[in-house]
């Protein structure tokens, strides 16, 4: 695929790739593009992704994860009419970190330490986008690493309150935006601590019934 031209609408895009081999949708991911032909690469990508070999998968993991999910919009894109409400750049990112990069995670072939970094850099980021990325991602089910990581990300982000949604209802005066992920932190943090006892229990109960 030759680099993609500037485009005007979504039906544009889809022209464009619609003809494209796999490797030449990941070359084009690679590229700086308008948020729109991201969105319809990965949409057509996240359609084929059923028949892609392995190589391919962690190709477009480490595609996704350079890019930092596409979470944050570029200086210069700042003025695009295409570019999505910030709440919904969150959620597609996070999202596609669900289809592009967990599963790698759980398949033991994605650089932890990389990603964990990502997540950490999207946490700190000054961008809402891309703090509420960071919520959407570890925020509920595990995001995939290893627990110790899990857990270090959410001891990183304690107290920190996450950005509200803007199309959600406003919060009353006396809400406590931190108080709400403390009270999530610690009782995660007491499902792990209660899973390690039981498995330090078993052990202990196996060696005294041998």
């Amino acid at each position: 695929m030759n680099k993609l031209p500037t485009v005007r609408s979504p039906e544009e895009a889809r022209e464009l790739v619609v003809g494209a081999g796999n490797r030449e949708l990941l070359d084009a991911l690679r590229r700086p593009q308008a948020y729109i032909v991201v969105t319809v690469l990965l949409r057509e990508i996240a359609r084929r992704l059923p028949s892609w070999e392995h190589p391919l998968r962690r190709d477009l993991c480490e595609v996704v994860v350079g890019r930092k999910l596409w979470a944050v919009a570029p200086p210069a894109a700042r003025d695009d009419p295409f570019a999505p409400p910030e709440e919904q750049r969150a959620a597609n990112a996070a999202e596609l970190y669900r289809w592009a990069v967990r599963p790698l995670l759980a398949g033991g072939d994605a650089p932890v330490g990389t990603v964990a970094e990502l997540l950490s850099q999207l946490r700190t980021s000054p961008d809402p986008s891309a703090r509420e990325a960071f919520w959407l991602i570890v925020d509920g089910e595990r995001p995939g690493l290893p627990d110790a990581v899990w857990l270090s990300l959410l001891k990183e982000a304690y107290g920190l309150p996450r950005t509200p949604h803007r199309s959600g209802p406003a919060l009353s005066l006396g809400d406590d935006l931190g108080s709400g992920y403390t009270r999530r932190f610690l009782r995660r943090a007491a499902l792990l601590i209660g899973g390690l006892l039981a498995a330090i229990l078993l052990i202990v109960v196996a060696q005294w019934l041998t």
